[in-house]
């Protein structure tokens, strides 16, 4: 095991301007696949984000978030979970297909394969700081400042691109095995944004049926800790000192799947051309 996490971590470290170079690309190839270019980068998740406050917050009312003795409009609310939502997201799906995606590549020279997985995470996270832009000026809008602990989300930024570089790892590899998973994990990431708390608080009152179970769940998803973790530090004023166990659960898990992610890549890294 450890032999494994060694390779993908000095393969990935050894080649920080090469994964650059690729996310760079590949960004602005996207880029120039459309008219409008960058426009649709911040476009596309402005839409979303109005289409579902029209749908949950208009239509059916939700209304303004409790906390902790905190209350927080549901818009502000719903835009800081979506932030998260919109850079987990893609980094898992397309994950899925970082390996197939380039076969091209690695079927014509030697290529270090286990970087692919962080390529697509980089590519992703420049997406994610224009949705931060949008986030941050619609707090401004709703009255909200700057505070010290806005610092804060520079950590939970990291947790989310390391949880996204460990399920992209592991599902790189499945897929090149069995191409059917990246359709089940689109089917399963449209359950998954339901018990994520980005619409709704996923506080289960006690007059719901087995609530305390279902809080749980929630809980140990890892995607409510990054989602939490940007609330809180925009909202609440808590920092990741507030909650110590929550805090070790997330990365304890992380390493986990990390390492399964490597000892797939080590195991199978010599078998990619002939998956093709």
């Amino acid at each position: 095991m450890f032999k494994s996490i060694s390779y993908v971590v000095k393969e990935n470290f050894t080649n920080l301007y090469r994964i650059y170079s690729i996310a760079k690309y590949e960004l602005l190839a996207d880029m120039r696949d459309s008219k409008f270019g960058i426009f649709w980068n911040f476009a596309s998740p402005a839409i979303q984000v109005f289409t579902y406050w029209l749908v949950f917050g208009v239509a059916w009312g939700r209304s303004a978030q409790t906390y902790r003795g905190i209350t927080v409009s549901y818009l502000p609310w719903l835009v800081v979970g979506f932030a998260v939502w919109w850079y987990i997201r893609p980094c898992i799906t397309e994950g899925c297909s970082a390996v197939f995606a380039k076969t091209n590549v690695i079927t014509k020279m030697k290529f270090p394969v286990s970087v692919l997985p962080a390529t697509v995470c980089l590519k992703e996270l420049f997406n994610h700081f224009v949705m931060l832009i949008i986030t941050f000026v619609t707090l401004l809008l709703s009255g909200y400042t700057p505070t010290w602990n806005w610092l804060w989300i520079i950590y939970y930024m990291f947790c989310a691109f390391m949880l996204g570089e460990a399920i992209s790892l592991v599902l790189s590899v499945l897929t090149m095995l069995w191409r059917d998973v990246k359709k089940f994990i689109t089917s399963i990431m449209r359950m998954l944004m339901y018990f994520s708390p980005i619409l709704w608080d996923c506080h289960f009152k006690s007059h719901v049926p087995f609530h305390s179970l279902l809080n749980k769940l929630v809980k140990a998803n890892p995607v409510y800790y990054v989602i939490q973790g940007y609330r809180d530090a925009i909202f609440y004023n808590r920092s990741v000192l507030n909650h110590p166990a929550i805090t070790l659960y997330f990365w304890c898990l992380v390493i986990l799947i990390f390492a399964f992610g490597c000892i797939l890549m080590y195991k199978f890294k010599k078998k990619f051309i002939d998956m093709i």
